[in-house]
């Protein structure tokens, strides 16, 4: 049984002093987030920027904290309500909006593959600029991998081209759950199914299960592998000694970087740099010479290249864009 309370006395007045004016708008009653802001946390969210930095940008736009009429922590909580909200529907609310898509847009493709329990493995989406960008400029195309894009582990693979002013454009993305070979397959068959056609050359890195999808579905196309990524693996390969030779890195520079020379002329300089140098028994160094046709200009310097893509660098440079508005944090829906 409780214990039991008689009320003798009760004082009506106040026994403690009231809250300052200047600190009356961190008491519950005052603190509310406007439609406004909950509005501004979203598509401050959608630039990468997240609730505490929310609320530090609405503190100097109103005036001051108080001006705010909510705290940090308030701001922290509907971020919160929001991926409560969107939780386990996240896949099905994205691939909901690019049905939707596809069906009032006559130009839009996607597409979406689930395991056997149902579970996203794949997305593949390209619109009608996409589409436009191909037929003018998809002879040549690169792609790569970006990871840490959403919270899943999901790769990010954007198709990339160049236009005749040399920008970058977009031919369609993806998004994987895993860097299979079948992956890989079930993206490029995507593609074609997308675009009707394969393109003339594709430039990748020298990621294995990449070649190997390439060579599956891409059979008409010729495969380039990114120059810049074989000769940044040099100094590892070769030693920081070698690499730090000025003779050393001027003929290597002279012979790689470079269209101007036949194919056996290139053939001969490597062979005496490797003998100068001491490089004759060293496989990875081989290895590149044996696949010397994938990746060396000299081999290539006829086929139509579109202007500068001759490596993946036009893909990396994507990377920090696309890692300005995406981070390991967001849901599917976010990231869309």
């Amino acid at each position: 049984m409780g214990v039991l309370y008689n009320v003798d006395k009760f004082v009506q007045a106040h026994n403690h002093s009231f809250v300052c004016p200047k600190d009356m708008h961190l008491l519950p009653a005052y603190r509310h987030l406007s439609e406004t802001q909950e509005e501004m946390i979203w598509e401050l969210g959608t630039l990468n920027l997240g609730p505490v930095k929310a609320f530090n940008i609405m503190r100097q736009r109103y005036g001051g904290f108080e001006n705010v009429g909510t705290t940090k922590d308030d701001c922290k909580n509907f971020r919160a309500r929001i991926h409560s909200y969107i939780g386990e529907y996240d896949a099905d609310m994205v691939i909901n909006r690019m049905t939707d898509k596809k069906q009032f847009m006559v130009d839009y493709s996607f597409v979406h593959s689930v395991d056997e329990i149902k579970r996203l493995t794949g997305l593949f989406w390209a619109d009608g600029l996409c589409k436009r960008n191909y037929a003018e400029f998809g002879d040549v195309i690169s792609f790569n991998a970006t990871f840490k894009t959403i919270k899943y582990n999901m790769v990010f693979v954007p198709f990339t081209g160049i236009d005749n002013h040399c920008r970058n454009v977009m031919l369609g993305a993806g998004m994987l759950a895993s860097e299979s070979i079948e992956s890989y397959k079930w993206l490029l068959q995507s593609f074609l199914d997308s675009f009707g056609k394969q393109p003339k050359v594709v430039v990748t890195d020298q990621d294995p299960t990449m070649k190997q999808a390439i060579e599956a579905m891409f059979d008409k196309s010729r495969h380039r592998l990114c120059m810049w990524h074989i000769m940044k693996k040099v100094t590892d390969k070769v030693g920081h000694e070698l690499c730090n030779n000025e003779d050393f890195k001027r003929r290597m520079c002279d012979i790689v970087w470079t269209d101007s020379i036949a194919p056996e002329t290139f053939e001969r300089e490597w062979k005496l740099i490797m003998i100068e140098f001491g490089l004759t028994e060293n496989k990875w160094v081989d290895d590149m010479f044996g696949m010397r046709s994938s990746w060396i200009t000299p081999f290539y310097r006829h086929e139509p290249m579109s202007g500068l893509m001759r490596t993946t660098s036009r893909s990396e440079s994507e990377n920090p864009f696309f890692c300005q508005v995406a981070n390991s944090q967001l849901t599917l829906v976010e990231f869309f």
